[in-house]
């Protein structure tokens, strides 16, 4: 535990942020009966996997693992640290946090990184307008950009030195490891300091707070060594799965539209064209918590992606994760040029407006792609194009499939009824095949195969069970925890996991402590988090009628120790031998 937050502070906290109320801030649910579902924010899905449960006061996803409490989910969903989640949730309940100390850890480095970042800024911007920046800033200016513009994104150069960065740096007083920390410089095989960023154009990345959190270096001179682009590691403000270029300024556009481009420079030559509303997913393809921000600030966002192979799979990835996320998707189609930027420097801001105005939905761009893949003039080209495009019209709405059967039909010259009979025969099978895969999927949650947390779970499916049927009924009713330990020592325990958490559940609750997620969390790692939340959580929901029961079928399965690998059972066997477990109560 923090050393200046108690337990009943943070229990506290929790309690006046009920998780339910909190996560439906982020995340669409739904309730059905004591639990809440929606889609996951931290993955990409179509159907519902992520589960809040309130009466455990936690979360779970079925499809990714993701588990843990409002802390934790406050935590993932702003990037912050365990301490700043607190305070977070402690300001949003309007409750004062305790006095703490000047020096207080994470929170200290974070703010440390954030202060260099503002001066490597600073140093970089200087640096472009010096006499040594004299090819870089002819980069900037041959590519169409003004001083006003340069300075408007805080763009410079980095010096081609070894450690002119971070020389300056530690005349401010920034320690190394604090420099390292922010992934400024690194060390040199004798020790020394380094430059992270050496003889690049610097494309600052600035959070939607204002805060400068990271950097984009490229290589402007052919020739040099390295890659085209040097980028900013992860750090402890810093994730770039998190951010978008350019969305501190682009989120005080009023026309809840956003233009999500491929690069740096494309966002900014729109930018100087008179698109306020230009970004940049930091990779190739938009992440969902990416789309999430996006999201937060605009209604519809055009794809406008290089027209190259790359460009093209980047939308087709980004589409479905940004339709999860609630985003009315468009396609820009470019003809003439390669990028944004370079159809705005040949044709000017007026014709980049109209091909605005004329780009496709994300289903005619998708029906499109598959067409441009096929010579339909043939019979075997129109049958494979048939195939594939009722294969996509199988996993739309109902309305969305009509209407494109039709045009599809047109293009064809063939039956509507035809292309609508192919394309639900496509959705009996895609059906099918989904319910095949949850089928061995819970066949194998069932009995732990393949769990890198519980690998001996599978070896002992009954003893297992039993494991984690204490663990829930422990965690619902915690005055048992001092009578299962009386009776039922750790070392009897068949896996070597549930014997940590059982420990873990007895030595919090010998201490008068409340088990909870939180003070797990501090002990196990988050994939261990995942594992106990959803034991807790799912199956039987314990009482204590069962206990003496439970107690004595551990110790029977530690005393026998005969197990039979279920890495070696068909998923049928599993599920019928798990359903024989449930017979038994188990």
């Amino acid at each position: 535990m923090h050393r200046l937050i108690s337990a009943e502070y943070i229990n506290e906290v929790k309690e006046r942020n009920d998780i339910t109320d909190v996560i439906s801030g982020y995340v669409s649910l739904k309730r059905s009966g004591r639990i809440s579902k929606g889609l996951c924010p931290f993955h990409s899905e179509k159907t519902p996997s992520f589960t809040v449960y309130g009466d455990t006061a936690s979360y779970y996803c079925f499809g990714c693992q993701s588990a843990g409490d409002v802390i934790t989910f406050i935590s993932k969903m702003e990037n912050l640290d365990y301490v700043e989640s607190i305070k977070f949730l402690a300001n949003r309940a309007g409750m004062p946090m305790p006095e703490e100390g000047k020096n207080d850890g994470l929170a200290h480095m974070r703010m440390r990184i954030k202060e260099q970042n503002r001066e490597a800024g600073r140093f970089f911007y200087h640096s472009l307008y010096s006499p040594e920046g004299r090819q870089a800033l002819e980069y900037f200016r041959s590519r169409g950009l003004s001083d006003e513009t340069i300075r408007h994104f805080g763009l410079g150069w980095s010096p081609d030195g070894w450690d002119k960065l971070v020389s300056h740096l530690s005349g401010l007083g920034y320690r190394r490891e604090e420099i390292f920390a922010a992934d400024l410089g690194y060390s040199s095989r004798k020790g020394g300091m380094i430059d992270r960023f050496r003889n690049r154009v610097m494309f600052p990345i600035i959070d939607v707070q204002g805060n400068v959190v990271a950097f984009g270096g490229r290589r402007f001179v052919e020739g040099d060594s390295g890659g085209k682009y040097v980028n900013t590691s992860d750090t402890l403000i810093y994730k770039k799965t998190n951010h978008l270029f350019a969305m501190n300024i682009a989120k005080n556009n009023k026309s809840r539209e956003l233009i999500l481009c491929e690069g740096y420079m494309d966002v900014i030559a729109l930018h100087q064209a008179g698109f306020s509303n230009a970004v940049a997913a930091l990779g190739t393809a938009v992440t969902p918590q990416q789309a999430r921000l996006l999201h937060k600030y605009a209604d519809r966002v055009v794809l406008s992606q290089d027209g190259d192979e790359a460009g093209q799979k980047s939308i087709a990835r980004s589409i479905p994760i940004m339709k999860a996320e609630g985003l009315d998707v468009r396609v820009l189609a470019i003809t003439g040029a390669k990028d944004p930027d370079e159809f705005i420097s040949q044709y000017g801001p007026e014709r980049f407006k109209r091909l605005l105005e004329r780009c496709s939905n994300d289903i005619e761009y998708s029906i499109l792609r598959i067409g441009n893949k096929y010579d339909i003039a043939t019979d075997d080209g129109r049958l494979h194009y048939l195939r594939e495009v009722c294969d996509y019209l199988s996993g739309l709405g109902t309305l969305e499939r009509e209407v494109y059967a039709g045009r599809i039909a047109d293009r064809l010259h063939i039956e509507k009824s035809a292309v609508l009979s192919q394309a639900e025969s496509s959705a009996r099978r895609r059906a099918k095949m989904e319910k095949e895969k949850e089928f061995r999927e819970m066949a194998n949650n069932s009995a732990g195969i393949g769990s890198k947390v519980n690998p001996e779970r599978s070896a002992n499916l009954r003893g297992s069970a039993a494991e984690y049927a204490l663990l829930n009924m422990l965690f619902s009713h915690q005055d048992f925890i001092k009578k299962a330990s009386d009776q039922l020592p750790p070392g009897q325990f068949v896996t070597d996991f549930g014997r940590r958490v059982y420990s873990k559940f007895i030595e919090i609750s010998d201490s008068g402590q409340e088990v909870t997620i939180s003070l797990l969390s501090r002990e196990f790692s988050e994939s261990e988090i995942s594992e106990i939340v959803r034991i807790i959580n799912t199956g039987e929901q314990r009482g204590t009628d069962d206990f003496d029961r439970l107690i004595d079928v551990i110790r029977t399965e530690h005393s026998a120790l005969k197990p039979r690998d279920a890495a070696k059972l068909s998923s049928d066997e599993l599920l019928e031998q798990m359903n024989r477990l449930r017979k038994k109560k188990l």
